[in-house]
C-alpha cells in the first residue's frame, strides 16, 4: 500500500507545528509557569515593588506568553519566504518508509529512520532529527490523513 501527497506549507500549519514544538518541551512549559508566576506575584504584592521591578515583572510575565509566540509566529513567516517552501513537497508513504521530493531533489527515509510522529487532530509532525520534522496538515492530504495516521502508527510499532 502507498499514501502519496502534496503538500505546501502555509502560515497556519507552520505557525501551529513552531508553537506546538516550544511549547510542548519542558522549557516551553517552564517558560509558561515563568510568565504565570510573574503575573501573580506583580497581582499579589503591587504595593511592596518598585515601579522598575513592577516593570520587570510585567515584561517577565509578556515574555512566554506573548512576545516567544510572536516571534515564533514571525520565524515561520520568514521561514515560508524561501525558495524551497513556493513549491509543494511531493511525499510517498509505503510499507519501506518516507519518500519526499521537489522540483529534482529526492530524499528517502525508512521507518527506523524516523524518531519520533507526532499525532495532532489538525496534522502530522514526523521528526526526523530533535529539531527537524516535516509538517502534514490534514487539510492537504486529500481525505486519506485517517488512513495515513493508521499505517504511520503500523510501521512505527515495528
Amino acid at each position: 500500500m502507498s499514501i502519496e501527497l502534496d503538500v505546501k506549507l502555509d502560515k497556519k500549519s507552520l505557525g501551529s507545528f513552531l508553537l506546538y514544538h516550544n511549547y510542548a518541551r519542558p522549557a516551553g512549559i517552564l517558560g509558561i509557569v515563568i510568565s504565570i508566576a510573574a503575573v501573580v506575584v506583580l497581582c499579589l504584592k503591587w504595593n511592596y515593588w518598585t515601579m522598575t521591578q513592577r516593570g520587570i515583572l510585567f515584561v517577565l510575565a509578556l515574555l512566554f506568553t506573548v512576545f516567544q509566540p510572536m516571534m515564533l509566529l514571525w520565524k515561520g513567516k520568514k521561514q515560508l519566504s524561501l525558495e524551497e517552501f513556493q513549491q509543494p513537497f511531493h511525499y510517498v508513504f509505503n510499507d519501506k518508509g518516507v519518500e519526499i521530493s521537489q522540483n529534482d531533489d529526492r530524499q528517502e527515509f525508512s521507518w527506523s529512520e524516523i524518531r519520533k510522529i507526532t499525532y495532532r487532530s489538525h496534522a502530522v509532525y514526523v521528526y526526523m532529527s530533535t529539531v527537524s520534522a516535516f509538517v502534514l496538515p490534514a487539510s492537504q492530504c486529500d481525505g486519506r490523513f485517517q488512513e495515513l495516521v493508521g499505517m504511520m502508527r503500523e510501521h512505527m510499532k515495528k
